[in-house]
């Protein structure tokens, strides 16, 4: 994104449709006032700031940098000024800049962070030793110049930052994404008080089987317990059966003292964990787990696999593979909300599906347009042209007759879709709501029919799980009977008949 911003910048493009592009390229900065003076801010295509750090305009920047406010400035990329001095290399401009606007601490703090990712260490320091930070922003840019080592060495060298090294956050970081930097927290002798199994599901994830060992001996020998158990009712190697990136991981953890014996707090065994893994993962831990573990209903998890393989839904069956895999008893799963059974399936390793976006679509054009002059007022809508410009042959719907839904009416409060209701009883007509298809997110399809009787018919596909079915059936709102189950099992899904 980077290199296509300046280019635009340099490009002819920006000159011909920038009137006051010339005059400052030029540095003429009594031809660019003359310009300028008649644009409002909503005029401006481009902050003219920008037009002077991509050609090191060094009068109309004086100028711009003493009669405007840029001390909280962003552009639509979220860019700021400092960091748009840098992208370009204009240092002598940004040193100005630094001097004499008062920029807000965390406009500092992007700045450094943007200096961390692109720079070497002296760029930083050049930069840093002049300038430096707010106290109570100090610990936060030490969190991120763990992406640089050097700056992070330099940093922790000054006693203002050294004492962060015994930071429950920074801790954290280094544990979860920055393994091969434990070196600089060897001193610490106990994280027993610190974290839970569940805050440390990350380094399940490493992808360097060395690197992982070595973490985990860094953990057990500072009193992480493998066996205990956290908030959600799992121990460390049950989280590894759901997350870790090799099987081989699940045997080291079994060597450095983890029990693949201890069930769930719901009394689920070890094996149910794997509920959701490949087969080829599955299979290697044969030696280790045993698959004729029954839960506190007798099921193994081979039942829980030929649960998943049934066409006909039944809640029943839907609730028992939700409860195993959030480990809740059938009332707390109930009382979930949206959001929290979305978090909570997330921590667990499996996302709920989500719509990427939604549609409406008419009976026919007319319809379409008689809807944008009644209702286009209440309703946020575009055009479809981008997304099917965007999908190509996976957009199956037609221009002419649909609509984009820019804000979810699926999340929204109930009377929007009373409108819809409302608009297709009055005009006598069909009109559907409904979300993207499974051929673009792979998983399933909600849709909505609006009826010329007044009434609404919900209905969903799903092509996963059960996780999603109850999604759909409990924060869609879709009636059990009108949901599709048809799962798309690949071959390295796990079904140990």
């Amino acid at each position: 994104m980077i290199n296509q911003y300046k280019d635009f910048f340099l490009s002819e493009e920006m000159i011909e449709i920038t009137p006051y592009a010339k005059s400052i390229i030029d540095d003429d900065l009594e031809s660019f006032v003359q310009i300028f003076e008649s644009y409002t801010d909503k005029d401006l295509m481009i902050d003219p700031i920008e037009i002077c750090a991509a050609y090191n305009s060094a009068r109309v920047f004086d100028y711009l940098i003493n009669t405007y406010d840029y001390s909280d400035y962003f552009n639509p990329f979220r860019l700021t000024l400092p960091m748009v001095l840098i992208i370009f290399e204009r240092e002598e401009l940004l040193i100005e800049a630094l001097d004499k606007i008062p920029f807000s601490v965390n406009q500092f703090l992007m700045m450094y962070e943007y200096m961390i990712q692109t720079k070497d260490l002296d760029y930083f320091k050049q930069f840093y030793d002049a300038y430096g930070l707010d106290s109570k922003e100090r610990k936060e840019l030490l969190k991120i110049a763990l992406d640089n080592e050097d700056v992070f060495a330099y940093l922790i060298r000054q006693k203002a930052f050294k004492r962060f090294l015994k930071s429950e956050d920074v801790i954290y970081e280094i544990i979860s994404y920055h393994q091969n930097m434990l070196e600089y927290i060897e001193p610490i002798d106990d994280l027993s008080q610190h974290f839970d199994s569940d805050d440390l599901i990350n380094v399940l994830k490493i992808d360097d089987e060395n690197l992982f060992r070595k973490t985990i001996d860094f953990l057990v020998t500072r009193k992480i317990d493998l066996n205990a158990f956290n908030e959600f009712g799992l121990t460390f190697f049950h989280e590894a059966l759901r997350h870790a990136k090799y099987a081989s991981y699940i045997y080291y953890l079994f060597d450095r003292g983890a029990n693949p014996f201890f069930k769930t707090t719901k009394g689920y065994p070890s094996s149910h964990q794997l509920l959701f893994r490949p087969s080829d993962f599955t299979l290697e831990l044969s030696r280790i787990i045993d698959f004729e573990a029954n839960d506190l209903l007798g099921l193994k998890l081979t039942d829980y696999d030929h649960l998943q393989q049934k066409r006909s839904v039944k809640l029943l069956d839907v609730l028992l593979v939700v409860k195993l895999i959030l480990n809740m008893d059938e009332s707390a799963v109930y009382e979930l909300d949206r959001y929290e059974f979305y978090d909570l399936s997330s921590i667990h390793g499996i996302d709920p599906f989500e719509h990427a976006f939604s549609l409406l679509v008419f009976e026919n054009a007319q319809m379409k347009e008689r809807f944008s002059y009644q209702l286009g007022y209440k309703f946020e809508t575009e055009s479809v042209e981008m997304l099917k410009e965007t999908l190509k042959d996976v957009f199956l719907y037609d221009e002419d007759v649909s609509l984009e839904l820019l804000h979810d009416v699926f999340d929204e409060e109930a009377s929007l879709q009373e409108e819809l209701m409302a608009f297709a009883k009055e005009n006598k007509t069909t009109l559907k709501l409904t979300t993207d298809h499974v051929d673009i997110n792979k998983i399933g399809h909600v849709e909505i029919s609006f009826l010329p009787d007044g009434s609404m018919e919900k209905h969903a596909t799903i092509h996963s799980h059960f996780i999603d079915v109850y999604y759909v059936y409990k924060y869609y709102d879709i009636p059990l009977e009108n949901i599709v189950y048809a799962p798309k099992i690949s071959k390295n899904q796990r079904f140990l008949t």
